[in-house]
């Protein structure tokens, strides 16, 4: 009686099967295109539990819907061009994935299929580390990039995009990119001495001479964030108590000058985090991502406040309770728009700016990735 039951059932099921067999129609499997005119935000994410995984994802800024992905291969680093519709992505491949022979290319990703359309070889020397945006730039132009090597002795990969060729300029003990503003064929590096070393490179693209700044901060009281940030004139930088220095760059030899301290005053407060502060150079304020209770080794814990700090008025103007930030940036397309990662919850957020009081709030979020490590907004 029950096997009966059973088979009655299952004749049932096969003519409804049958029914509907003429309505089922293969998944038609094609490529989507990212709008041309999206304005993106790009997150690289190591994926440190499984490295040789990495990946580049694509979101829209307007409500941070993921739109798509690249793939970077093992501690890849990125460097967007809009206007050149590239995406350039440095990656190292291993023959066995974990070892073996390694091979290290630029991937050139097209922005709208996020395929790739070119490979440009690279000497197996860039630096294998969390990614930096220092670490991997494109030159004022978009004709060169310059790659961070560290073997572990330091030096710079540069590579010329049209015809592909390369050469390594060394920089003994200078660590980090910053490509003048406006010469093609300058860019200046950190060193340990605490001066910054400007690389000039010839026409023919083959070499380079350097010269070196005055001294003008202390890498052993009060070390730099490698992370710059482009201002009008140069670049802005971040020591680890908060103070900030405008380093010009586009002339033969750097040149700071002091702007202001973020953390005066605050006793137990300083900046952390990977990308630990954001600058909007035509407001004229930074936001730092600030923790309390401040000690030597703490200089990348997450955020507990984000402090707006006014370069005219040397004074910080509002304090907004933001917390588990470990990166943020500025959105070079919208005005009073930052964009984070909350290392936390492995969430990235877009945050509104209060164009009055400067205060800062969270407006939309994405649960994204394993191990995000850092956050772009370039249109």
């Amino acid at each position: 009686m029950k096997f009966g039951a059973v088979a009655w059932a299952l004749g049932c099921l096969a003519l409804a099967g049958a029914a509907h067999a003429e309505d089922l129609k293969p998944e038609q499997i094609g490529v989507e295109r990212v709008s041309a005119g999206m304005k993106r935000v790009y997150v690289l994410d190591p994926v440190l539990p499984h490295m040789v995984d990495g990946r580049v994802y694509v979101l829209d800024a307007k409500d941070l819907s993921l739109k798509g992905m690249m793939e970077s291969g093992f501690a890849g680093m990125m460097a967007a061009a809009p206007d050149k519709k590239r995406v350039y992505v440095a990656a190292s491949f291993y023959e066995r994935l974990t070892r073996g022979p390694r091979t290290d290319v630029i991937q050139v990703f097209d922005d709208e299929t996020l395929k790739v359309v070119d490979e440009i070889p690279v000497p197996p020397l860039r630096a294998q580390a969390l990614p930096y945006r220092n670490l991997f730039q494109l030159n004022s132009d978009g004709t060169m990039i310059f790659v961070q090597n560290a073997t572990p002795a330091t030096s710079v990969t540069v590579v010329d995009i049209a015809s592909k060729k390369n050469f390594e300029a060394q920089g003994p003990g200078c660590y980090g990119i910053y490509p003048a503003l406006s010469n093609p064929l300058r860019f200046a590096t950190l060193c340990g001495d605490g001066a910054a070393t400007t690389y000039t490179i010839a026409a023919n693209r083959s070499s380079a001479q350097l010269k070196s700044s005055a001294k003008f901060f202390d890498p052993q009281g009060d070390a730099l964030y490698s992370n710059g940030e482009r201002a009008r004139d140069g670049y802005m930088f971040m020591s680890y108590s908060g103070k900030l220095t405008q380093l010009a760059v586009d002339g033969d030899s750097a040149v700071a000058q002091p702007a202001g301290d973020v953390a005066e005053g605050q006793k137990g407060w300083a900046p952390g985090g990977f990308q630990p502060f954001a600058l909007d150079a035509k407001a004229g304020l930074v936001y730092a991502l600030m923790h309390d209770n401040a000690v030597e080794g703490s200089h990348k814990a997450p955020s507990v406040e984000i402090w707006t700090y006014d370069l005219a008025a040397k004074k910080v103007v509002a304090r907004s309770p933001v917390a588990g930030l470990i990166g943020v940036t500025a959105s070079q397309a919208e005005a009073n728009v930052l964009f984070g990662i909350d290392g936390v919850t492995n969430r990235i957020v877009r945050l509104a700016v209060d164009p009055q009081s400067r205060a800062v709030t969270q407006s939309a979020e994405i649960k994204l990735g394993e191990t995000a490590a850092l956050i772009e907004a370039p249109r």
